[in-house]
Formats: C-alpha cells, sequence, structure tokens
C-alpha cells in the first residue's frame, strides 16, 4: 500500500546558470499577488435535421448559449466535418487576445483527440446478446480508430476490469473481446431469479407474503444497479482529467430505473393495487442515474447507450411462464420491463448528449450513426473564470435555424484550479497520460530506505527551461514565476495517494530577466514512498501561463 506523499519543499530552488546565483529569491506563496484565470469550457454541440442527418455550415451567430438560464458570449468556436476542420475564419478562434492560439497547435489537438472507452456490462449482459453484438463490436472499432483516437475496452461484473488499457492497436482491442465473449456473467442467474420470485407470488397466500417476495426482489435489484453506477461513476472520475472527448460506448441488456416494478405489478394484480403501487417509487433509482449524468457531463464524457438485446418480443411467452401469468399480465410485463429497463439508457444518454441504441437489430448500422459523432460537431467555448461560482452550471444550448435538433452536456462542474491539476494526475497514473509542453526533464534518483526499513525516500529532481515558464512584472521592478508541483502515486492494486501541490516561485530583478531565460530553474522533490513497484506521477503547473507538463514513470523501491 502506498503512504501518503511527502510534499514539504526539499532543496531550495536556484539557477542552474552560476553567474546568475545570488541574484534571485525564492518567492514565497503569500508573497504572489491575485490572478484570475480564465478557463474555457468546451461544450460540444450536434444538430441534426428531423431524420436525423447533421446539419452543417452553421457559424457562431447561429447559437445562444445559457448558462443557469442566463445568456453567455461564445468566445471560442470550431467546428468539425468528417473529422477536418471548417471553422468560419478559421484563424479567429477567440474572440478573448487572453485565448488566442496557433489553429495547428498541440492545444487544438488534444481538444480534438478522442478517447473511446467500450464498456461492457457483464453483469446485465446476456450471453446470447453478448454473442449476437460483438463482431459488430469489432468492425465498429476496425471502422471507427482513426490515428490520434485512443480506444479502451473495460468490462463490469460486480467491479470494474480494465482489459485493455487505452491504444491505438486495434489488434489489442479484439483480443479483450475475445477473452471475454465466453464470459457468463451474472443475467441469466438474475433472470432466473425474476421468473422464481413471479411463481411465488403467483401461489402467495395473501398480499403480504406477496409483497414480501416484491420487496426483496427489488431490494436485491437496488443493490445490484447501485453497484452498476458505482462502477461506473469510478470510470468517469479516472477519466475527468484527460484531455479532449471521452466517449462510452455502454453495452448491456439493460438496467431498471425503477428496481422491482415488474413485481409489483403482479402483486396488483391478484392482490390490492394500491398497496403494490404505493411501492413503486420507493424503489425509484433515477436520483442515482442523475448522479451518474451529472458526473459524466462535468467532465465532458458522453454516453452511446445500446440495449444488446434488440428488438425484444414475447419476452414473458415462453412455455415457463404459461402456468402463472395470465395473457393480462403477460403484456403488463413485456411493456413494464422494456420500458423500465430502457429509461436509465435513454437517460444516461440524454443527458450527456449522446444517443442511445434501442430495439435495433441491426447493431452495426446504428454504432456507426453514433461513430458519426466523433467526426461531425461544433465545438462551443465559454469562460468561466476562476472567481465563478463552485459548483454545477447548467447548460442550455439553442440553434437559431428553425425544424432541428440539438444534443449536447446538460452541464459542468467549475472547480478550483488544485482539483482539476488532481484530475489530470489521476488520469496519468490511470492511463499512462503524459503531456510535457515546458519540457520539464526530470531525473529519478535511487531510492533510499529510511531507519524502520518499511518506507523510501526518493530524490526526484526536475528542471524547467525559464524561458518557458511566464515571468510577470510586480512592484519595485521584480518579475515573479509562479509554479506549482502536484505528485501522485498509485500501488499494483489501484490505491492512489493523497494529492496536494507544492507552491514554488521566483523573484528576479528585472535587469536579470533575459539572462534568465537563457538557463534552467531547478527543484529537488523528496518523495516517501513505501515498499514495492508503483507508479509515480508528477504535473508541474504553470500558474500565469496557465499552462502544465504531466510526466509519470515506474519507481521500485527495495527489492
Amino acid at each position: 500500500m502506498w503512504t501518503r506523499t511527502l510534499l514539504a519543499p526539499a532543496l531550495a530552488l536556484t539557477l542552474v546558470a552560476g553567474s546568475l546565483l545570488g541574484q534571485e529569491e525564492e518567492a514565497p506563496a503569500e508573497a504572489f499577488f491575485d490572478v484570475t484565470h480564465v478557463e474555457v469550457v468546451n461544450v460540444d454541440v450536434w444538430v441534426t435535421d428531423k431524420s436525423g442527418r447533421s446539419v452543417t455550415g452553421l457559424g457562431r451567430d447561429d447559437f445562444l448559449v445559457y448558462r443557469d438560464g442566463a445568456p453567455v458570449e461564445i468566445s471560442n468556436f470550431y467546428t468539425m466535418e468528417n473529422g477536418r476542420e471548417t471553422t468560419p475564419g478559421f484563424e479567429e478562434l477567440a474572440a478573448d487576445p487572453r485565448l488566442e492560439r496557433d489553429p495547428l497547435s498541440p492545444v487544438l489537438a488534444d481538444e480534438h483527440r478522442l478517447w473511446l472507452i467500450l464498456y461492457v456490462d457483464n453483469f446485465n449482459l446476456k450471453p446470447l446478446h453478448k454473442k449476437r453484438v460483438f463482431p459488430h463490436l469489432r468492425q465498429f472499432l476496425a471502422r471507427t480508430l482513426r490515428a490520434a483516437d485512443r480506444a479502451m475496452v473495460v468490462s463490469y461484473a460486480r467491479s470494474l476490469k480494465v482489459r485493455q488499457p487505452f491504444t491505438e492497436n486495434v489488434d489489442l482491442l479484439f483480443a479483450a473481446l475475445d477473452e471475454m465473449e465466453d464470459d457468463t456473467g451474472h443475467a441469466v442467474m438474475r433472470e432466473r431469479e425474476r421468473t422464481d420470485t413471479l411463481k411465488l407470488i403467483a401461489n402467495a397466500r395473501d398480499a403480504s407474503q406477496a409483497l414480501n417476495w416484491a420487496r426483496n426482489y427489488a431490494e436485491s435489484q437496488m443493490n445490484d444497479t447501485t453497484l452498476t453506477l458505482r462502477a461506473l461513476q469510478e470510470l468517469i472520475d479516472s477519466l475527468a482529467g484527460l484531455p479532449g472527448r471521452k466517449a462510452i460506448v455502454y453495452v448491456t441488456s439493460g438496467i431498471p430505473m425503477a428496481a422491482g416494478e415488474e413485481m409489483f405489478h403482479a402483486v396488483a394484480e391478484r392482490f390490492e393495487p394500491s398497496l403494490a403501487y404505493a411501492e413503486i417509487p420507493r424503489h425509484d433509482t433515477t436520483r442515482a442515474f442523475e448522479r451518474v449524468t451529472r458526473q459524466a457531463t462535468a467532465n465532458r464524457v458522453v454516453f452511446y447507450s445500446m440495449d444488446a438485446s434488440g428488438m425484444r418480443a414475447n419476452q414473458f411467452g415462453a412455455a415457463e411462464y404459461g402456468n402463472f401469468l395470465t395473457p393480462g399480465l403477460r403484456s403488463t410485463l413485456e411493456s413494464t420491463v422494456l420500458a423500465n429497463e430502457q429509461s436509465s439508457l435513454r437517460l444516461l444518454a440524454r443527458e450527456t448528449g449522446g444517443q442511445a441504441i434501442l430495439n435495433r437489430n441491426e447493431i452495426l448500422p446504428a454504432l456507426e450513426e453514433a461513430a458519426a459523432d466523433f467526426r461531425t460537431f461544433y465545438s462551443l467555448g465559454i469562460l468561466n473564470p476562476d472567481t465563478d461560482d463552485l459548483g454545477f452550471h447548467k447548460i442550455k444550448v439553442k440553434v437559431k435555424q428553425k425544424g432541428v435538433r440539438v444534443r449536447h452536456r446538460q452541464g459542468y462542474w467549475s472547480r478550483e484550479g488544485d482539483h482539476r491539476m488532481a484530475d489530470s494526475l489521476r488520469s496519468a497514473l490511470y492511463y499512462d497520460y503524459q503531456d510535457n509542453p515546458l519540457e520539464v526533464s526530470v531525473e529519478w534518483g535511487r531510492p533510499v530506505p529510511e531507519e524502520d526499513g518499511k518506507n523510501f525516500v526518493v530524490p526526484i529532481r526536475l528542471t524547467v527551461p525559464v524561458k518557458n515558464v511566464v515571468l510577470l512584472p510586480t512592484a519595485g521592478g521584480r518579475y515573479e514565476m509562479r509554479l506549482r508541483l502536484f505528485c501522485g502515486v498509485i500501488d499494483e492494486k489501484g490505491g492512489v495517494s493523497e494529492i496536494q501541490g507544492i507552491p514554488l516561485g521566483l523573484r528576479l530583478a528585472e535587469e536579470h530577466v533575459e539572462a534568465a531565460k537563457k538557463e534552467s530553474y531547478v527543484y529537488v522533490h523528496r518523495l516517501r514512498m513505501d515498499k514495492g513497484r508503483q507508479k509515480v506521477a508528477l504535473a508541474l503547473l504553470d500558474q500565469f501561463g496557465s499552462r502544465f507538463s504531466i510526466v509519470s514513470r515506474q519507481v521500485v523501491a527495495g527489492n
């Protein structure tokens, strides 16, 4: 297991060049002046006509954006059509000069990047449905992925398992699907539990006994749904720090929104309906699903939820139900279960701006319709300064053109800078994401055991060219550099250390600034960690320049 990272500064900061030693000062955190950072929140928007075809050619002035009901200005605007940028006035990407950027810069590439997650819900996916859709999923991956994209395969069966981490190699993705194709999961057992409970209700001696059977089943379903949604939240949380667009193709046979609803209908047919129907709202899980969608929208995660059942027909018409289900109850159960298990998938897609693939026997065309979203869309940027109210903000996008349909995520989460950096660092620990625009070089020292022999200290030397960091003038003719270092550790069991930030800085006289830009800035961090193999990620943030570098490495302490 990991221990808390030691985040106290280990050595004073210096410039490498000896001629400048003694002319610079380490700037304490309290000496810095206040700076308001402006974050750009990207809202991806899909506009279609009534036939579902993409509407292209719209400009910035065709859109209206509202945050918490109030209109806000669109600061950034670009359009993608078939994977190519078609923004009118391509070079005019930002209304605010502070946000201007080179249209061909890596920053824009990060915004375009697609992180595709194929999520196979083995717990709620029936084996026959899996066999039917897996060949289509392979074709979908082969046809969809492009050079800059990264895809991952994960599965869920009471716990989340990464079958294949993010990769551009389609063969590795295919191998992950092959590995899980014969997994039976839990759906067959749950189907048997449904049949057995319906029999018990049909043979119950009175309403009280029937309601007890129905409640037991509903509570079991609620527990299963809670675990299912908890795994989704865990995945979304791990994706939060990745730049660009995140799309989850969620493959399942359906998840009930109202746990056990069909059982209370069965009780209502035999006994007092009012008692049975009063139980349905008590087992409703809508709020839990809404928490998942809010977390997803906050982190630019879009759901493409698929009911792998296809066109359902006569689900309760099998011979095993013939002895205890009346024709009327069969019809009620058919419609109830279908609506119940698909309403959750509609919610996941609608609130995040994605699509729900329901009642489709031809899966591949439906997946290709979803894939069109990855290449053709509008991206609207709105400004969210650090001084804005922290918390969740609702977003509404309207198009002035009549007769079109608009899809987009329903909001975003305004968070403090340290929280955003912690998200990025966690994603780097989970998914090997690295980016180094500040050109930070890292020297990893040898782990040195402490006296107890259980913990180790690893010296880490970071060097960053001063020319890559923003220096701002302050009173008294001084120039200041403001950095913040974040460190995180993940052990082999997936445990992540607490992530904190160390404020770093330097103050220079104006006459030394140009010379300093030819030198490098050095800091030595001493990381305390447990014995064993662990992954360490470091993030260095230039707080004035609003840029950061992330680097990571496997570190083995001890034998």
